[in-house]
């Protein structure tokens, strides 16, 4: 066994033995009387509160007030676990203050030597918090909720930030999180099929008072792919309608742009890390670049098609005209 094992198996022995001598400890671990002294007293630098007691009778044994084994983390273990509260605080994760109290459980169980090195370490990244956290937790904390109780929800929904919201009876499946925003995987009643809906379109929810039962083979990660798959079969079968959309603009706009999931299936060609080619319907080219592309200002540049290129001078014409009225 490891040093570590060593050490966790002579605290769960003195707390299931109440009382053992050296002896009795080189005996069950099969180690030397004197190796089981330097564990000891491993274990004492530890902050572990054994008592020795010398004598007829005598042995070593832990305080009744020591209820639990302490923790062995190594710095990296301790690193990694206080990084994925910043990451699920930066996801906006619903239960990003239960991950933080048992974070707190494990900093009081640590010794301050470990503390220090551990803030010195944590201290070097800062992730930013979403500006909207506070408003989508209770949402996603419900839809979790009524994924796993596999409860029918009445939804209402707006398909943009501009539109009315219309209401929507859906299954809950499953949740996803991607490039900042969260979706919901669900079965639609009124579309008959599966369909994405991201979270924060959601004006409200409300329970129905149905149950469900899930595909016993359902996965969020297969349907995501099952989707990228009939798309791109979707679109060869559609070649001689499609258009092609090609842009020009920052590595990392054109990054963001081209790692949007529902454009994937639509890349052609990354020819540089300034240009890209995607092929496409033209009215799905219409119904959802313009505001995408707009969103990028003058980080993005649409060599072709000049349709694409006139919509959104035109629609940038429009918000001029609506802030300016």
């Amino acid at each position: 066994m490891a040093k570590l094992d060593y050490l966790l198996s002579i605290l769960w022995l003195l707390r299931s033995h109440k009382k053992m001598t050296a002896e009795q400890l080189a005996e069950r671990l099969e180690l030397s009387v004197r190796t089981v002294y330097r564990y000891i007293d491993t274990l004492g630098m530890s902050g572990v509160p054994i008592i020795s007691e010398s004598g007829h009778g005598g042995g070593f044994r832990l305080p009744d007030s020591f209820l639990s084994v302490p923790l062995f983390f190594e710095l990296t273990e301790l690193k990694a676990m206080e990084h994925s509260v910043l990451l699920a605080r930066q996801a906006d994760y619903p239960f990003t203050d239960a991950l933080e109290k048992a974070q707190t459980k494990i900093e009081h169980r640590l010794q301050e030597s470990q503390l220090e090195d551990l803030r010195r370490h944590v201290g070097s990244i800062h992730i930013p918090s979403p500006s909207q956290s506070a408003l989508l937790h209770p949402m996603l904390r419900e839809l979790e909720q009524a994924i796993a109780s596999r409860e029918t929800l009445i939804l209402q929904y707006a398909k943009s930030f501009s539109g009315s919201a219309e209401e929507r009876h859906i299954d809950p499946y499953g949740l996803i999180y991607r490039l900042g925003k969260w979706y919901l995987i669900a079965y639609c009643h009124q579309r008959e099929a599966l369909r994405v809906f991201r979270v924060d379109r959601m004006n409200s929810l409300s329970y129905s008072g149905r149950t469900f039962e899930m595909p016993e083979h359902f996965s969020v990660h297969d349907y995501m792919s099952r989707i990228h798959e009939y798309q791109d079969q979707n679109t060869k079968e559609n070649e001689t309608t499609l258009v092609t959309v090609r842009l020009q603009g920052l590595t990392e706009v054109l990054d963001a742009i081209c790692n949007q999931w529902f454009l994937q299936p639509y890349l052609v060609t990354r020819r540089t890390d300034d240009e890209a080619e995607f092929r496409m319907h033209p009215d799905w080219m219409l119904q959802y670049m313009p505001y995408l592309l707009l969103s990028y200002g003058r980080g993005i540049n649409v060599l072709e098609p000049q349709q694409l290129r006139t919509i959104l001078s035109e629609t940038a014409r429009d918000l001029a005209a609506y802030y300016e009225g």
